[in-house]
């Protein structure tokens, strides 16, 4: 009887570990809830803790540092993560998952925990200031210090007009395109009658909001503040009247700044 009865108990051991062990790595609650951007950011609501995300194969606009720009009709929103744009070299872009986490603040945003591919997974750095941009519905931006100015009013070639307007701020409109000096990718700004100024030390988000305009073909309006005059010689062969800073870019119905 005695040892009938520990025949039972040493069963009835094995099946709760059994059981136990049924409850294991495999049997864990998947955190992120799998939604779009409209329901992540208009609704329907959909209930998870922590409001951990995951999105799936978004359709990536544009991407510079630490920033994404994602889309879904006429939804785009941003993803931010230390790296970002580094880590989506060579992947997939088509199969692509971003496991997020949705930031109330500054802005509306998502910030990435881990990028899912068919080659690996990535963890995201949480060491590290991400500089966010600022972004501002057109209807609710004011211009404050920025003045209404013409771009052709800048002239290459008369050195006292130029320097009249270092550390000024004016609100402009004109085009942008990139091209190459001494071997790196410069973005410059012309006027409609060839005043051109060029763009120094981008912001992530600055960046990503000029190759927006190149790619889909849009004028740029928005912020610069004027830094510093070419040097004469310089002036002569290429024409550019000096170094911008852009302060905010206008994209559709929003004002994005560095």
């Amino acid at each position: 009887m005695v040892k009938r009865c520990l025949i039972t108990t040493s069963l009835a051991v094995f099946g709760v570990l059994l059981l136990a062990g049924c409850g294991g790595e495999g049997d864990k609650v998947d955190p992120y809830a799998e939604v779009s951007l409209q329901q992540a950011t208009r609704g329907p609501v959909v209930i998870s803790k922590g409001f951990k995300y995951k999105l799936r194969n978004p359709n990536i606009v544009e991407r510079s540092g630490d920033l994404l720009l994602v889309r879904e009709g006429n939804i785009m929103e941003i993803i931010a993560g230390r790296s970002i744009a580094d880590k989506l070299e060579g992947k997939d872009l088509a199969n692509i998952q971003f496991n997020v986490v949705k930031q109330y603040s500054p802005f509306v945003h998502f910030k990435c925990e881990q990028i899912v591919s068919d080659q690996d997974t990535v963890f995201m750095s949480a060491a590290g200031a991400i500089a966010y941009p600022s972004v501002t519905p057109v209807d609710q931006f004011k211009k404050k210090d920025h003045a209404e100015y013409d771009l052709d009013r800048l002239k290459w070639n008369r050195t006292q007009d130029l320097r009249k307007v270092v550390d000024k701020q004016y609100w402009v409109t004109g085009n942008v395109s990139l091209v190459e000096e001494d071997g790196e990718e410069v973005w410059m700004l012309s006027g409609n009658r060839g005043a051109t100024v060029r763009v120094v030390d981008p912001t992530d988000a600055i960046t990503m909001m000029l190759k927006l305009l190149v790619a889909n073909n849009v004028p740029f309006e928005g912020g610069i503040t004027f830094t510093e005059v070419e040097p004469w010689p310089d002036r002569q062969n290429n024409h550019v009247c000096g170094n911008v800073v852009v302060d905010y870019v206008k994209y559709m119905d929003k004002i994005v700044g560095g």
